[in-house]
């Protein structure tokens, strides 16, 4: 045929035009199994209608596509390298044509916090880590993006656990706000009061560990994850898997800690976990993990607790609406964050907290003199305790439970953080890590100091940085249950016990063992309990 040699040329440049006017623009995350479906489907029509009316043999075809293919993501790559709206800000050139060099970099240890720590120092205040988005340690930038006059949206992020969609997730600020007053009311004074004797229930189980284990290494970050876990299914379903009284993992406790690594894995591929959930046999853990959960909401709502919980006021917001669909979806996902988001975060900061600790003995004394001045250790003498609070603080400071920061995405005008202005339809975050330990922040910002928050507030020389609950409309809802728990656990084991390191541990094991799975999984913490000195 005549114009035959133009064929793959035709072939290629259609994959240019499907780049520039359609997947230039716009979220295609979500959609990434239907394109793919859509893609295969096409060609093999394309293959078997051609074979049959125009004699055009199967190998051309599969030339014919590969050139389509081959000009979509030539177009793609040159577009990002040098044409993006992007260009201007500086980072590593191959982050600019794909998501895979930033995933790459964080999964060989996921330390995705340092692996952004140490990029910003090589390039500044905004870098470039993917081909729409921005990393920003301008100090500035925080209330920018998260305060409560932003208009900025979640990020593409907040789509890895579609089609159910927890609080946590919800994209849509209406949406959100319609379902945190939902939750809000889980997390009332009244409400707190009604769930602390519960909270100490389980924390007494955990002191009766350590007085059997006194004198001999117990491993923290496995007993506070088994407490925190324990408590909050406890405030979610109305029972626990007792692994502080059995001492050993339940199934979904080991399901949780895969599920976070997939999170850590896919933080920027969000387009490639919709494969794993479609996916025979890739999909087992998932469906799984899921059917757990409807398990769990079946059996809760057959047994209403003496008093309302968490999960109380989610139920009955579901049984008086319409209960579709999406909204089943979305309850499932409300009882998955309950128990993971509820957990993961104290968990992390407990541990850390105890690790900085257990280097401190002077620290660990005044905290004991404190706490023992206290006529009990109900939590309302407790948050009286300012050196309390500020031990808390200075942890979640030097090691913040969400070490990367959260997504957003700038509006269509664009954002203009001080004198720089961000594109539309970037997706930006400001790394927790990288800022909470800025010297233009916090003086001796790489330091364990918990007296800048009380004697010498002259340490901290921008505070409206220290966002470690984060800030504005998506502020954390569990915030003051995290403080009791964190508070009552802390004071209850240093009211009966003096800790220190084991033997053989340093600070380097531990640091460098822990993993960023967008919040923190702590390394193991072999600590040593000892009895307090009489009188002490």
């Amino acid at each position: 045929m005549e114009f035959e040699h133009l064929r793959p040329l035709v072939a290629a440049a259609s994959g240019v035009l499907v780049h520039l006017f359609l997947f230039r623009k716009g979220e295609w995350d979500v959609a990434s199994p239907s394109i793919f479906v859509s893609y295969v489907t096409l060609f093999a029509a394309t293959a078997l209608l051609s074979r049959a009316y125009l004699a055009v043999s199967f190998s051309s075809i599969t030339q014919l596509a590969a050139c389509h293919v081959a000009g979509l993501y030539g177009s793609m790559l040159v577009y990002r390298a040098f044409f993006h709206q992007l260009s201007k800000f500086p980072g590593p050139f191959f982050a600019r044509l794909s998501t895979f060099y930033i995933t790459a970099r964080s999964v060989k240890k996921l330390h995705l916090y340092e692996e952004v720590q140490k990029l910003h120092a090589q390039y500044g205040d905004y870098v470039r880590l993917a081909p729409r988005e921005l990393s920003i340690a301008d100090p500035e930038a925080v209330k920018a993006i998260y305060g409560s006059q932003s208009p900025t949206t979640k990020g593409p992020w907040y789509t890895l656990l579609e089609p159910r969609v927890p609080l946590f997730m919800a994209r849509d600020k209406q949406e959100h706000a319609r379902r945190r007053k939902v939750w809000d009311q889980g997390f009332t004074t009244k409400a707190l009061q009604g769930y602390e004797p519960r909270v100490n229930k389980a924390i007494s189980q955990l002191l009766a560990v350590i007085e059997r284990e006194k004198g001999q290494p117990l491993d923290l970050a496995q007993w506070f994850a088994y407490l925190i876990f324990d408590i909050m299914e406890d405030l979610s379903f109305n029972k626990n898997s007792r692994m502080v009284e059995k001492g050993q993992d339940a199934y979904i406790f080991k399901t949780i800690r895969t599920d976070m690594w997939n999170i850590a894995f896919f933080t920027h591929l969000p387009w490639l976990l919709p494969f794993l959930k479609r996916t025979p046999v890739l999909n087992w853990e998932y469906l799984k993990f899921y059917s757990w959960i409807q398990t769990q909401i079946d059996e809760r709502r057959k047994k209403e607790p003496d008093q309302p919980d968490i999960f109380s006021w989610i139920l009955r917001a579901y049984e008086k609406g319409p209960q579709t669909l999406r909204d089943q979806r979305n309850l499932h996902g409300d009882a998955q964050l309950v128990v993971i988001a509820g957990s993961d975060s104290v968990v992390a900061a407990l541990v850390h907290l105890f690790f900085e600790l257990a280097w401190s003995p002077g620290l660990v004394k005044r905290l004991q003199a404190e706490v023992d001045a206290l006529p009990n250790l109900e939590h309302d003498n407790l948050q009286t305790v300012a050196l309390l609070d500020a031990v808390i603080n200075e942890t979640l400071r030097l090691h913040p439970p969400v070490p990367s920061g959260t997504q957003r995405v700038t509006p269509a005008e664009g954002l203009w953080i001080g004198s720089v202005y961000i594109p539309g339809d970037t997706i930006v975050q400001v790394p927790s890590y990288t800022v909470f330990r800025d010297e233009r922040n916090f003086e001796r910002a790489n330091e364990f100091v918990p007296e800048r928050w009380t004697t010498k507030p002259e340490m901290i020389k921008d505070r409206s940085v220290y966002i470690p609950f984060n800030t504005g409309p998506y502020a954390c809802v569990g915030k003051r249950l995290a403080m009791l728990e964190m508070r009552r656990v802390v004071a209850e084991i240093l009211s009966r016990f003096d800790v220190e390191i084991a033997p053989g541990q340093t600070r380097e094991m531990f640091l460098e063992g822990k993993q960023d799975t967008f919040t923190t999984v702590s390394a193991p913490l072999p600590v040593i309990f000892t009895e307090r000195a009489a009188g002490m």
